[in-house]
Protein backbone atom coordinates (compact mmCIF):
# COMPACT_ATOMS: atom_id res chain seq x y z
CA UNK A 1 0.00 0.00 0.00
CA UNK A 2 3.10 2.21 0.83
CA UNK A 3 3.47 2.46 -3.34
CA UNK A 4 -0.21 3.59 -3.82
CA UNK A 5 -0.46 5.97 -1.53
CA UNK A 6 2.67 7.79 -3.76
CA UNK A 7 0.44 7.67 -6.12
CA UNK A 8 -2.29 9.55 -3.97
CA UNK A 9 -0.09 12.03 -2.88
CA UNK A 10 1.41 12.99 -6.56
CA UNK A 11 -1.77 13.53 -7.71
CA UNK A 12 -2.94 15.73 -5.00
CA UNK A 13 -0.22 18.15 -6.20
CA UNK A 14 -1.98 18.86 -9.15
CA UNK A 15 -5.15 18.76 -7.04
CA UNK A 16 -6.99 15.26 -8.09
CA UNK A 17 -7.89 12.47 -6.04
CA UNK A 18 -6.88 8.58 -5.85
CA UNK A 19 -9.61 5.81 -4.85
CA UNK A 20 -9.31 2.10 -4.48
CA UNK A 21 -12.33 0.18 -6.01
CA UNK A 22 -13.78 -3.02 -5.98
CA UNK A 23 -12.45 -6.76 -5.23
CA UNK A 24 -10.16 -4.59 -2.45
CA UNK A 25 -12.85 -3.12 -0.55
CA UNK A 26 -15.14 -5.81 -1.08
CA UNK A 27 -12.54 -7.95 0.48
CA UNK A 28 -11.50 -5.67 3.48
CA UNK A 29 -15.39 -5.77 3.96
CA UNK A 30 -15.72 -9.58 4.07
CA UNK A 31 -12.57 -9.87 6.30
CA UNK A 32 -10.96 -11.57 3.85
CA UNK A 33 -7.82 -13.30 4.30
CA UNK A 34 -7.80 -12.65 0.44
CA UNK A 35 -6.69 -9.17 -0.50
CA UNK A 36 -8.34 -8.27 -3.62
CA UNK A 37 -6.93 -6.79 -6.93
CA UNK A 38 -5.64 -3.10 -6.28
CA UNK A 39 -7.37 -1.45 -8.54
CA UNK A 40 -7.40 2.19 -9.02
CA UNK A 41 -9.63 5.33 -10.40
CA UNK A 42 -9.13 8.50 -10.23
CA UNK A 43 -10.51 12.48 -11.26
CA UNK A 44 -7.57 12.87 -13.24
CA UNK A 45 -7.79 12.38 -16.98
CA UNK A 46 -4.93 10.48 -19.03
CA UNK A 47 -2.80 13.55 -19.56
CA UNK A 48 -3.45 14.79 -16.18
CA UNK A 49 -2.03 11.42 -15.01
CA UNK A 50 1.05 11.82 -17.11
CA UNK A 51 2.08 14.94 -15.94
CA UNK A 52 2.97 13.36 -12.12
CA UNK A 53 3.00 9.74 -12.69
CA UNK A 54 5.32 7.53 -14.73
CA UNK A 55 3.09 5.90 -17.37
CA UNK A 56 4.47 2.92 -18.60
CA UNK A 57 1.66 1.78 -21.40
CA UNK A 58 -2.18 3.49 -21.80
CA UNK A 59 -3.66 -0.01 -21.91
CA UNK A 60 -6.70 1.62 -22.95
CA UNK A 61 -6.47 5.33 -23.47
CA UNK A 62 -9.47 6.10 -24.89
CA UNK A 63 -11.09 4.21 -21.77
CA UNK A 64 -9.19 6.26 -19.37
CA UNK A 65 -6.55 3.09 -18.38
CA UNK A 66 -3.17 3.72 -17.88
CA UNK A 67 -0.66 1.19 -16.58
CA UNK A 68 1.49 3.18 -13.70
CA UNK A 69 4.68 1.76 -12.14
CA UNK A 70 5.69 3.12 -8.56
CA UNK A 71 9.01 1.86 -7.44
CA UNK A 72 9.21 -1.62 -10.08
CA UNK A 73 5.66 -1.91 -8.92
CA UNK A 74 2.78 -1.78 -11.60
CA UNK A 75 -0.95 -0.78 -10.93
CA UNK A 76 -4.03 0.18 -13.04
CA UNK A 77 -5.84 3.32 -12.67
CA UNK A 78 -8.80 4.57 -14.93
CA UNK A 79 -10.71 7.55 -14.95
CA UNK A 80 -13.95 7.83 -13.72
CA UNK A 81 -16.64 8.16 -16.22
CA UNK A 82 -19.65 7.29 -18.13
CA UNK A 83 -20.03 4.01 -20.33
CA UNK A 84 -22.65 5.17 -23.18
CA UNK A 85 -23.87 2.46 -25.56
CA UNK A 86 -21.70 -0.99 -26.14
CA UNK A 87 -20.17 -3.35 -28.65
CA UNK A 88 -21.09 -6.61 -29.10
CA UNK A 89 -22.22 -6.75 -25.64
CA UNK A 90 -18.08 -6.20 -24.22
CA UNK A 91 -16.95 -2.59 -24.80
CA UNK A 92 -18.92 0.28 -24.61
CA UNK A 93 -19.16 2.34 -27.74
CA UNK A 94 -18.51 5.24 -26.34
CA UNK A 95 -16.68 6.95 -23.04
CA UNK A 96 -16.74 9.88 -21.20
CA UNK A 97 -14.73 11.32 -18.38
CA UNK A 98 -16.40 12.64 -16.03
CA UNK A 99 -14.80 14.12 -12.42
CA UNK A 100 -18.12 12.80 -10.58
CA UNK A 101 -17.34 9.53 -8.51
CA UNK A 102 -21.19 8.98 -8.32
CA UNK A 103 -21.32 8.46 -11.96
CA UNK A 104 -18.20 6.13 -12.03
CA UNK A 105 -19.96 4.08 -9.83
CA UNK A 106 -23.17 3.43 -12.05
CA UNK A 107 -20.93 1.94 -14.51
CA UNK A 108 -20.30 -0.67 -12.44
CA UNK A 109 -21.50 -4.44 -12.43
CA UNK A 110 -22.30 -4.80 -8.86
CA UNK A 111 -23.22 -3.18 -5.74
CA UNK A 112 -20.68 -4.96 -4.21
CA UNK A 113 -17.69 -3.66 -6.48
CA UNK A 114 -18.42 -0.20 -6.17
CA UNK A 115 -17.29 0.27 -3.03
CA UNK A 116 -14.26 3.05 -2.86
CA UNK A 117 -11.50 3.60 -0.31
CA UNK A 118 -10.66 7.19 0.43
CA UNK A 119 -7.39 7.26 0.73
CA UNK A 120 -6.66 10.13 2.68
CA UNK A 121 -8.88 9.20 5.64
CA UNK A 122 -9.37 5.21 4.98
CA UNK A 123 -13.12 5.44 5.14
CA UNK A 124 -15.59 3.76 2.42
CA UNK A 125 -17.45 5.78 -0.02
CA UNK A 126 -20.58 3.43 -1.12
CA UNK A 127 -22.22 5.26 -3.52
CA UNK A 128 -24.69 1.89 -4.23
CA UNK A 129 -25.16 0.44 -0.57
CA UNK A 130 -22.97 -2.03 -1.55
CA UNK A 131 -21.80 -2.43 1.87
CA UNK A 132 -25.27 -2.94 3.38
CA UNK A 133 -25.86 -5.94 0.30
CA UNK A 134 -22.34 -7.46 1.48
CA UNK A 135 -23.37 -7.93 4.93
CA UNK A 136 -26.70 -9.13 4.10
CA UNK A 137 -25.09 -11.98 1.98
CA UNK A 138 -26.37 -9.85 -1.55
CA UNK A 139 -25.19 -9.94 -5.29
CA UNK A 140 -27.22 -7.09 -6.91
CA UNK A 141 -26.65 -5.30 -9.78
CA UNK A 142 -26.05 -1.62 -10.23
CA UNK A 143 -28.90 0.03 -10.87
CA UNK A 144 -30.62 -1.70 -13.97
CA UNK A 145 -29.74 -5.30 -14.61
CA UNK A 146 -30.47 -5.07 -18.53
CA UNK A 147 -28.43 -2.05 -18.88
CA UNK A 148 -25.52 -3.77 -17.03
CA UNK A 149 -26.02 -7.28 -19.24
CA UNK A 150 -26.40 -5.24 -22.01
CA UNK A 151 -22.79 -3.53 -21.69
CA UNK A 152 -21.19 -6.56 -20.50
CA UNK A 153 -22.78 -10.25 -21.20
CA UNK A 154 -20.20 -11.69 -19.40
CA UNK A 155 -21.48 -9.91 -16.17
CA UNK A 156 -23.94 -12.81 -16.16
CA UNK A 157 -21.24 -15.29 -15.65
CA UNK A 158 -19.34 -12.95 -13.13
CA UNK A 159 -22.84 -12.65 -10.76
CA UNK A 160 -22.92 -16.31 -10.67
CA UNK A 161 -19.20 -16.93 -9.59
CA UNK A 162 -19.76 -14.34 -7.36
CA UNK A 163 -23.03 -15.61 -5.80
CA UNK A 164 -21.53 -18.87 -5.10
CA UNK A 165 -18.04 -17.70 -4.09
CA UNK A 166 -19.47 -15.71 -1.23
CA UNK A 167 -22.61 -17.63 -0.92
CA UNK A 168 -24.63 -14.44 -1.64
CA UNK A 169 -28.13 -15.08 -2.76
CA UNK A 170 -29.29 -12.68 -5.97
CA UNK A 171 -31.21 -9.61 -4.94
CA UNK A 172 -34.01 -10.27 -7.04
CA UNK A 173 -35.66 -13.98 -7.86
CA UNK A 174 -36.27 -12.50 -11.88
CA UNK A 175 -32.68 -12.53 -11.93
CA UNK A 176 -33.14 -15.71 -13.14
CA UNK A 177 -35.81 -15.53 -15.46
CA UNK A 178 -33.24 -12.94 -17.23
CA UNK A 179 -30.75 -14.47 -16.93
CA UNK A 180 -32.22 -17.30 -19.20
CA UNK A 181 -33.68 -14.73 -21.59
CA UNK A 182 -30.24 -12.85 -22.09
CA UNK A 183 -28.16 -16.07 -22.20
CA UNK A 184 -27.43 -15.86 -26.15
CA UNK A 185 -25.99 -12.68 -26.01
CA UNK A 186 -23.02 -14.33 -24.87
CA UNK A 187 -21.87 -15.76 -28.11
CA UNK A 188 -21.08 -12.57 -28.96
CA UNK A 189 -18.09 -12.83 -26.15
CA UNK A 190 -15.11 -14.22 -27.16
CA UNK A 191 -14.70 -17.78 -26.12
CA UNK A 192 -11.29 -16.92 -24.30
CA UNK A 193 -13.23 -14.63 -21.93
CA UNK A 194 -15.77 -16.91 -21.35
CA UNK A 195 -13.19 -20.01 -20.81
CA UNK A 196 -11.67 -17.41 -18.30
CA UNK A 197 -14.81 -17.08 -16.30
CA UNK A 198 -15.28 -20.95 -16.13
CA UNK A 199 -11.64 -21.16 -14.93
CA UNK A 200 -12.45 -18.80 -12.00
CA UNK A 201 -15.55 -20.37 -11.28
CA UNK A 202 -13.53 -24.31 -11.51
CA UNK A 203 -10.88 -23.38 -9.54
CA UNK A 204 -13.10 -22.33 -6.13
CA UNK A 205 -14.66 -24.63 -3.94
CA UNK A 206 -17.95 -23.53 -4.62
CA UNK A 207 -17.74 -24.81 -8.29
CA UNK A 208 -20.95 -27.58 -8.16
CA UNK A 209 -23.22 -25.25 -6.91
CA UNK A 210 -22.11 -22.58 -9.99
CA UNK A 211 -22.75 -25.50 -12.45
CA UNK A 212 -25.98 -25.98 -11.41
CA UNK A 213 -26.40 -22.19 -11.73
CA UNK A 214 -25.24 -22.16 -14.70
CA UNK A 215 -27.74 -25.31 -15.76
CA UNK A 216 -30.09 -23.00 -14.70
CA UNK A 217 -30.23 -20.49 -16.97
CA UNK A 218 -29.47 -22.23 -19.77
CA UNK A 219 -25.77 -21.67 -20.19
CA UNK A 220 -25.15 -25.25 -20.44
CA UNK A 221 -27.87 -26.26 -22.60
CA UNK A 222 -25.84 -23.38 -25.04
CA UNK A 223 -22.43 -24.04 -24.73
CA UNK A 224 -22.01 -27.31 -23.16
CA UNK A 225 -25.21 -29.61 -24.58
CA UNK A 226 -23.41 -32.76 -23.69
CA UNK A 227 -23.36 -31.76 -20.01
CA UNK A 228 -26.87 -30.59 -20.18
CA UNK A 229 -28.51 -33.48 -21.10
CA UNK A 230 -26.70 -36.08 -18.26
CA UNK A 231 -29.41 -35.60 -15.96
CA UNK A 232 -31.77 -37.76 -18.01
CA UNK A 233 -29.08 -40.68 -17.54
CA UNK A 234 -28.86 -43.25 -14.28
CA UNK A 235 -26.13 -44.32 -12.73
CA UNK A 236 -25.84 -47.97 -12.25
CA UNK A 237 -26.50 -50.20 -9.03
CA UNK A 238 -22.84 -49.39 -7.62
CA UNK A 239 -23.27 -45.55 -7.46
CA UNK A 240 -25.21 -43.79 -4.43
CA UNK A 241 -25.89 -41.23 -7.21
CA UNK A 242 -29.06 -40.92 -9.02
CA UNK A 243 -27.82 -39.86 -12.22
CA UNK A 244 -24.77 -38.92 -14.24
CA UNK A 245 -25.14 -35.04 -13.71
CA UNK A 246 -25.89 -35.46 -9.54
CA UNK A 247 -22.48 -37.66 -10.34
CA UNK A 248 -20.14 -34.88 -11.86
CA UNK A 249 -21.44 -32.50 -9.23
CA UNK A 250 -20.59 -35.11 -6.58
CA UNK A 251 -17.14 -35.57 -8.12
CA UNK A 252 -16.22 -31.86 -8.22
CA UNK A 253 -16.60 -31.89 -4.88
CA UNK A 254 -14.87 -34.65 -4.04
CA UNK A 255 -12.15 -33.35 -6.14
CA UNK A 256 -12.11 -29.63 -4.01
CA UNK A 257 -11.52 -31.98 -0.87
CA UNK A 258 -8.30 -33.45 -2.87
CA UNK A 259 -6.51 -30.88 -4.34
CA UNK A 260 -6.94 -29.08 -0.60
CA UNK A 261 -5.31 -31.84 0.86
CA UNK A 262 -2.84 -32.29 -1.57
CA UNK A 263 -1.60 -28.49 -1.75
CA UNK A 264 -2.07 -28.62 -5.40
CA UNK A 265 -0.94 -25.57 -7.32
CA UNK A 266 -3.59 -24.02 -9.68
CA UNK A 267 -2.21 -24.33 -13.69
CA UNK A 268 -2.64 -28.62 -12.12
CA UNK A 269 -5.71 -28.20 -10.23
CA UNK A 270 -7.44 -26.49 -13.22
CA UNK A 271 -6.79 -29.01 -15.46
CA UNK A 272 -7.55 -31.88 -12.94
CA UNK A 273 -11.13 -29.64 -12.34
CA UNK A 274 -11.98 -29.57 -16.36
CA UNK A 275 -10.85 -33.41 -16.61
CA UNK A 276 -13.79 -34.26 -13.75
CA UNK A 277 -16.34 -31.77 -15.31
CA UNK A 278 -15.78 -33.77 -18.85
CA UNK A 279 -14.80 -37.25 -17.99
CA UNK A 280 -18.36 -38.83 -18.63
CA UNK A 281 -19.73 -36.36 -20.35
CA UNK A 282 -20.13 -39.16 -23.72
CA UNK A 283 -22.18 -41.21 -21.38
CA UNK A 284 -25.13 -39.20 -22.68
CA UNK A 285 -24.33 -40.63 -26.50
CA UNK A 286 -23.34 -44.61 -25.42
CA UNK A 287 -26.59 -45.31 -23.20
CA UNK A 288 -28.00 -48.97 -23.78
CA UNK A 289 -30.02 -50.90 -21.72
CA UNK A 290 -28.17 -54.59 -21.66
CA UNK A 291 -30.00 -58.45 -20.84
CA UNK A 292 -29.32 -57.46 -17.87
CA UNK A 293 -31.91 -54.50 -17.95
CA UNK A 294 -29.35 -52.44 -16.38
CA UNK A 295 -27.42 -49.07 -17.51
CA UNK A 296 -24.45 -49.48 -19.59
CA UNK A 297 -22.17 -46.88 -21.37
CA UNK A 298 -20.03 -49.25 -22.82
CA UNK A 299 -16.49 -47.78 -24.24
CA UNK A 300 -17.98 -43.90 -23.39
CA UNK A 301 -14.53 -42.92 -22.36
CA UNK A 302 -12.53 -43.67 -25.64
CA UNK A 303 -15.14 -42.77 -27.77
CA UNK A 304 -15.68 -39.43 -25.91
CA UNK A 305 -11.48 -38.82 -25.47
CA UNK A 306 -11.31 -38.59 -29.33
CA UNK A 307 -14.55 -36.66 -30.02
CA UNK A 308 -13.02 -34.09 -27.42
CA UNK A 309 -9.73 -34.26 -28.62
CA UNK A 310 -11.15 -33.17 -32.51
CA UNK A 311 -13.78 -31.21 -31.33
CA UNK A 312 -14.43 -29.81 -27.88
CA UNK A 313 -11.09 -28.45 -27.65
CA UNK A 314 -11.60 -26.03 -30.71
CA UNK A 315 -14.86 -25.17 -28.83
CA UNK A 316 -12.71 -24.11 -25.68
CA UNK A 317 -9.27 -23.03 -27.24
CA UNK A 318 -7.62 -24.79 -24.63
CA UNK A 319 -3.80 -25.35 -25.13
CA UNK A 320 -1.61 -27.97 -26.13
CA UNK A 321 -0.91 -28.94 -22.97
CA UNK A 322 -3.95 -29.23 -21.06
CA UNK A 323 -5.60 -30.57 -24.30
CA UNK A 324 -2.86 -33.41 -23.86
CA UNK A 325 -3.21 -33.79 -20.34
CA UNK A 326 -7.24 -33.79 -20.51
CA UNK A 327 -7.48 -36.56 -23.17
CA UNK A 328 -4.95 -38.93 -21.36
CA UNK A 329 -6.97 -38.82 -18.19
CA UNK A 330 -10.42 -38.76 -19.81
CA UNK A 331 -9.43 -41.69 -21.97
CA UNK A 332 -7.68 -43.80 -19.48
CA UNK A 333 -10.13 -42.64 -16.17
CA UNK A 334 -11.37 -46.52 -15.67
CA UNK A 335 -8.14 -48.29 -16.34
CA UNK A 336 -6.96 -47.43 -13.19
CA UNK A 337 -9.21 -49.73 -11.54
CA UNK A 338 -8.00 -52.42 -13.78
CA UNK A 339 -4.39 -52.00 -12.52
CA UNK A 340 -4.81 -55.43 -9.92
CA UNK A 341 -5.52 -57.32 -12.51
CA UNK A 342 -3.36 -56.20 -15.28
CA UNK A 343 -0.49 -57.63 -16.74
CA UNK A 344 2.77 -56.10 -15.06
CA UNK A 345 4.31 -54.66 -18.06
CA UNK A 346 0.63 -53.08 -18.38
CA UNK A 347 0.13 -51.90 -14.96
CA UNK A 348 3.83 -50.46 -14.63
CA UNK A 349 3.97 -49.17 -17.87
CA UNK A 350 0.34 -47.14 -17.09
CA UNK A 351 1.74 -46.22 -13.23
CA UNK A 352 5.24 -44.38 -15.08
CA UNK A 353 3.37 -42.40 -17.38
CA UNK A 354 3.96 -38.72 -16.93
CA UNK A 355 0.34 -38.01 -16.07
CA UNK A 356 -0.59 -41.15 -13.77
CA UNK A 357 -0.40 -38.87 -10.52
CA UNK A 358 -3.04 -36.39 -11.85
CA UNK A 359 -5.12 -39.61 -13.66
CA UNK A 360 -4.93 -41.02 -10.09
CA UNK A 361 -6.44 -38.03 -8.72
CA UNK A 362 -8.87 -37.90 -11.30
CA UNK A 363 -9.84 -41.92 -10.31
CA UNK A 364 -9.90 -41.11 -6.43
CA UNK A 365 -12.40 -38.45 -7.42
CA UNK A 366 -14.58 -40.24 -9.23
CA UNK A 367 -14.72 -43.22 -7.12
CA UNK A 368 -15.83 -41.87 -3.66
CA UNK A 369 -19.15 -42.17 -4.21
CA UNK A 370 -19.05 -45.98 -5.02
CA UNK A 371 -21.27 -48.42 -2.63
CA UNK A 372 -18.45 -49.10 0.03
CA UNK A 373 -18.69 -52.82 -1.18
CA UNK A 374 -17.12 -51.30 -4.61
CA UNK A 375 -14.41 -49.42 -3.11
CA UNK A 376 -11.93 -52.63 -2.07
CA UNK A 377 -9.56 -52.06 -4.68
CA UNK A 378 -8.85 -48.64 -3.71
CA UNK A 379 -6.26 -49.31 -1.16
CA UNK A 380 -4.81 -52.33 -3.17
CA UNK A 381 -4.61 -49.32 -6.04
CA UNK A 382 -2.93 -47.29 -4.15
CA UNK A 383 -0.35 -49.65 -2.09
CA UNK A 384 0.83 -51.00 -5.95
CA UNK A 385 1.64 -47.51 -7.08
CA UNK A 386 3.82 -46.72 -3.42
CA UNK A 387 5.44 -49.96 -3.73
CA UNK A 388 6.30 -49.98 -7.87
CA UNK A 389 7.65 -46.13 -7.18
CA UNK A 390 10.09 -47.75 -4.53
CA UNK A 391 11.15 -50.90 -6.96
CA UNK A 392 11.81 -48.16 -9.84
CA UNK A 393 14.46 -46.19 -7.54
CA UNK A 394 16.23 -49.05 -7.96
CA UNK A 395 16.22 -49.72 -11.80
CA UNK A 396 18.49 -48.12 -14.22
CA UNK A 397 17.51 -48.42 -17.96
CA UNK A 398 19.30 -47.98 -20.90
CA UNK A 399 19.86 -45.68 -23.10
CA UNK A 400 19.69 -45.31 -26.89
CA UNK A 401 24.29 -45.15 -26.20
CA UNK A 402 24.09 -48.24 -24.30
CA UNK A 403 22.30 -49.56 -26.97
CA UNK A 404 24.53 -48.70 -29.37
CA UNK A 405 27.56 -49.94 -27.32
CA UNK A 406 26.31 -53.23 -27.22
CA UNK A 407 24.58 -53.43 -30.47
CA UNK A 408 26.52 -51.64 -32.60
CA UNK A 409 25.08 -53.55 -35.92
CA UNK A 410 21.82 -52.39 -35.38
CA UNK A 411 19.87 -49.96 -37.40
CA UNK A 412 16.69 -47.73 -38.04
CA UNK A 413 14.15 -49.34 -36.22
CA UNK A 414 15.55 -52.05 -34.93
CA UNK A 415 17.06 -49.66 -32.33
CA UNK A 416 14.31 -48.04 -31.32
CA UNK A 417 12.83 -52.01 -30.87
CA UNK A 418 15.68 -53.52 -29.05
CA UNK A 419 15.47 -50.65 -26.72
CA UNK A 420 12.03 -50.90 -26.02
CA UNK A 421 12.48 -54.79 -25.63
CA UNK A 422 15.43 -54.90 -23.04
CA UNK A 423 13.60 -52.03 -21.17
CA UNK A 424 10.63 -53.92 -20.68
CA UNK A 425 12.83 -56.38 -19.39
CA UNK A 426 13.61 -54.51 -16.80
CA UNK A 427 10.53 -52.67 -16.04
CA UNK A 428 9.07 -56.16 -14.91
CA UNK A 429 11.95 -57.86 -13.31
CA UNK A 430 11.90 -57.66 -9.28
Amino acid sequence: MDNVKIIYHKLKKIDKNLYIVGGFSREKILWSKNKGDIDLVTDATPDEMNQVLKIVWEVGKKYGTSIVSQWSETFEITTFRRDIGSINYRRPAKVEFTDSLQEDAQRRDFTCNAIYLNLETGEFIDPTWGIEDIQNKIIRFVWNIDDRIQEDALRILRCIRFKNRYWFVVADENYWDIFYQNIGVLKNIPVERIRQELDKILLHSSNAQAFADLKKIGFLKLFFPELECLDEYPWNKYHLEWDVWEHTKMCLEEMNIIVERENIVWKRKLILFWAMLFHDIWKAFTFTIWEDWKPHYYDHENIWAEVFKDTLVDRLKFSNDFKKKIHFMIKNHLRVLKIPTMKKIKARKLMMHEYFDDLLILWEADNKWRKSQELASFNEVFDMYANFKNILLTKTFLTGDDLMEKYPYLVGKEIWERLQQLNDQILVSD
